[in-house]
């Protein structure tokens, strides 16, 4: 599936390639993050739909019997799950934790929020970690059956 790879290569990018340019070339930490949290919400909902495409390709292949697309079906759900947590509960919550600190006049990093802050940004990076593991595990996995 050239899908899976392609979905891959833009996790890879968004997630990898994209927040450590932003944060080399920014001088200003707080607006890199700004950046990076808006580029990392336009990628889940590509994420979406790419999974719910490869969901369906999924469930169409385990319908005519290609049994070895049950674990993709089960790691594409997974997925996700994963990314509608990340960007509908995990996000929001950094993106009001940084709001909070900045109408008290401090960068979140600054501010009384930053540990919460960056256990959720560890949450998310676990999340991510796992969803580009899972993903190249797709990938993998869907080359071998052809």
């Amino acid at each position: 599936m050239m899908m899976a790879g392609v979905w891959v290569g833009i996790m890879s990018a968004a997630g990898l390639l994209v927040p450590m340019t932003i944060f080399n070339y920014l001088t200003d930490k707080q607006v890199a993050g700004m950046v990076a949290g808006e580029i990392f919400k336009n990628t889940s909902f590509i994420n979406l739909t790419l999974g719910l495409v490869l969901l369906v390709f999924a469930n169409y292949f385990v319908k005519r019997t290609i049994h070895h697309y049950r674990l993709i079906r089960w790691c594409l759900l997974i997925i996700m799950i994963l990314t509608l947590t990340g960007a509908f509960v995990i996000q929001p919550w950094m993106g009001s934790l940084r709001e909070t600190a900045l109408l008290d006049g401090f960068p979140v990093m600054q501010s009384p929020l930053a540990g919460q802050f960056r256990l959720l940004h560890g949450v998310s990076s676990s999340i991510f970690l796992l969803e580009l593991i899972l993903g190249c595990f797709i990938f993998w996995r869907s080359s071998k059956i052809i």
